[in-house]
Order: C-alpha cells, then structure tokens, then sequence
C-alpha cells in the first residue's frame, strides 16, 4: 500500500473514525491495521459507515481505489467487551 502510517492516522482523523471509539493505527513494513473498537455491539453498523466514508472518497477522487481497499482490507472493527 502507498499509504504512510503518518497518510493512514490522518485519513483516520479526517474521516473521524476515532469518533467511533478507541482508534490503534499499526502502520509499517511488517504490519498493516487500523483498529477501531466501539460500544454495545455496533461494530457491523460503525464498519458499514466507514465503508460509506472510504466509498465517498474515492468516487469523489481524493484518494487512490487500490489503497483504499487495502485501507478496508485491514480494517478491524471490533465490540468493546468489559472484562468480567
């Protein structure tokens, strides 16, 4: 992918996925993920969301379609589970 870890939190910040919840951006040559985790069991509708978010930026040109799948292809969005 062409990103940079430094291009990846800011594409995160700009399409406010923090806003979601606990955002871990792990970006370099051994390792690609980008981690969001969210409450009560959104996880399906936050992951839709930003899908939407991403889609809207590559139709509107401001970003490359290949290293957006690749963004979406390591896209973690997880339920916040409270320890018991």
């Amino acid at each position: 992918m062409a990103y940079s870890k430094d291009e990846v939190v800011a594409w995160v910040e700009n399409l406010h996925l923090s806003t979601w919840g606990p955002t871990t951006v792990d970006w370099n040559d051994q390792i690609h993920r980008v981690h969001v985790t969210v409450a009560d069991g959104g996880s399906e509708k936050v992951r839709k969301e930003i899908e939407k978010a991403v889609q809207s930026e590559i139709d509107n040109h401001t970003t490359n379609p290949d290293d957006a799948e690749d963004f979406l292809a390591h896209l973690y969005v997880t339920d916040y589970m409270p320890e018991d």
